[in-house]
């Protein structure tokens, strides 16, 4: 079965269209995606200005991660769960809209800098106070860029 057929099929089920053409459950579900996209973006902001010096600079480094980045999961586990019905509720659409292949391939890109930034900069986070490392400025950057593409991206596949 090619991808496009699978797509076909989602389409065609009757929780698709149910959600589709519900006048509470899709409003309702975007509303909540708004809501973890508000929630997650925003504390990811804080931190990646953060790692760029332009904020928060009493606080260190290690403490507006610890305490910012339970925020940050659990508004994408929101924003991902209503995500994933906002797809399921208009697969056709998001199948041949380039502005959300465009979304995911930078939700991706956003996860490998989440990744590298734990696995490979973040290791001797207790010394950036003094003087922070241009990899920590670099992942506040790319992050910054990878959310704003991701929301600009994301609005345009409501309206294309």
């Amino acid at each position: 079965m090619a991808l496009v057929d699978l797509v076909h099929w989602i389409n065609e089920t009757a929780f698709s269209q149910n959600l589709r053409e519900s006048e509470l459950a899709f409003p309702l579900t975007e509303a909540v995606h708004l809501i973890g996209l508000g929630i997650s973006v925003g504390t990811i902001v804080w931190v990646d200005l953060r790692l760029m010096g332009r904020v928060m600079r009493d606080v260190r480094v290690s403490d507006v991660v610890s305490r910012l980045e339970p925020w940050a999961i659990g508004g994408f586990a929101v924003m991902f769960a209503s995500g994933s019905l906002l797809i399921l509720s208009e697969p056709l659409k998001c199948y041949n809209t380039v502005a959300f292949r465009i979304k995911v391939i930078l939700l991706i890109l956003a996860a490998v800098n989440v990744l590298y930034f734990h696995k490979r900069v973040m290791h001797n986070v207790d010394q950036w106070d003094q003087n922070m490392p241009w990899r920590a400025k670099l992942v506040g950057i790319l992050s910054l860029v990878l959310w704003l593409g991701v929301v600009i991206a994301g609005r345009w596949t409501a309206y294309f």
